[in-house]
């Protein structure tokens, strides 16, 4: 009876190991059924993060149905790409992109990127039915944005996204072209590649608005002090530019209000007669001639 009853425990033994065994494989599946999604813009989203460098990281937050593809328009360089890092779709611990820590938080659902000592480079809270994204400006003052509009610290301002001369005071500050790309002098940079929107840095925190269809949403975030790092990691994403052609480094004469081609080739003249060094001759010539050319 001594080894029938040990049989039968063994059995017994084996069966619960089983049973346990099975229990652990099942539990993951029903206790992501059980936790809430993440939502963003009225929908359930996932949240993609990649590694860029040691110093940034790109968020990437795209809805679980519908578009789901970033558009391409040339604004980047195949190292933004990075190296792929997780993707989640509901909240989730820490995770590590270089030397930058990112962790979700819900209600608001916000995503918090800190460096490696621990201290919050920025914070993206995303609007559950909304599109805005809203984050800290930090300490110091805030600089980008392009070209033009309100100098220099763009903090108290609301910032547009149109495009040309008639973006803001054209007579003292010239054309305007924004990029979305800010530069926080407390240690980080931020560039949202898409959607296209406008900012309002009028407040403590800085709020961005789509323009258009709030996701999929495309942010890199940068954490440094050093000016030289942050703008490394720009060209990283965007590239470097062109060297200029040899010609655009002398000297260039503009010239307006021309009275025929005669007064052209007396300007070429003059300055070849006085020896002047001119590597190119501007003529602007469209609704500032008589001639109409």
């Amino acid at each position: 009876m001594r080894g029938m009853s040990e049989r039968v425990t063994r059995r017994l033994a084996l069966r619960q190991i089983v049973i346990a065994g099975a229990g652990i494989a099942v539990a993951p599946s029903i206790i992501r059924g059980q936790a809430a999604p993440i939502v963003a813009s009225g929908q359930p989203v996932e949240i993609a993060i990649a590694s860029i460098s040691p110093s940034t990281v790109r968020i990437t937050v795209l809805p679980i149905a519908g578009n789901r593809k970033l558009p391409d328009v040339g604004a980047l360089v195949r190292a933004a790409g990075g190296t792929a890092v997780g993707i989640r779709r509901q909240a989730f611990s820490p995770v590590r992109a270089g030397n930058l820590s990112i962790r979700f938080t819900a209600s608001p659902p916000t995503l918090h990127i800190e460096d490696a000592r621990g201290e919050l480079v920025q914070r993206l809270t995303l609007d559950a039915e909304t599109a805005s994204v809203t984050f800290p400006l930090g300490t110091g003052p805030v600089l980008g944005l392009g070209e033009g509009g309100p100098q220099f610290d763009r903090k108290g301002q609301a910032y547009n996204s149109r495009n040309g001369q008639g973006g803001y005071q054209l007579r003292t500050h010239g054309g305007r072209v924004p990029i979305q790309w800010l530069v926080g002098t407390s240690g980080y940079g931020m560039f949202i590649h898409h959607p296209t929107g406008s900012f309002d840095l009028s407040g403590p925190d800085g709020k961005f608005l789509p323009s258009e269809a709030s996701l999929p949403l495309d942010v890199f975030i940068t954490a440094s002090s050093d000016p030289k790092v942050i703008i490394g990691e720009y060209a990283r994403l965007t590239g470097f530019a062109e060297l200029p052609p040899l010609w655009s480094f002398g000297y260039m004469q503009s010239h307006r209000t021309l009275s025929g081609p005669d007064e052209i080739k007396w300007v070429a003249d003059t300055f070849r007669e006085k020896k002047l060094p001119c590597d190119a001759l501007i003529y602007l010539g469209t609704e500032f001639t008589p001639s109409g050319w």
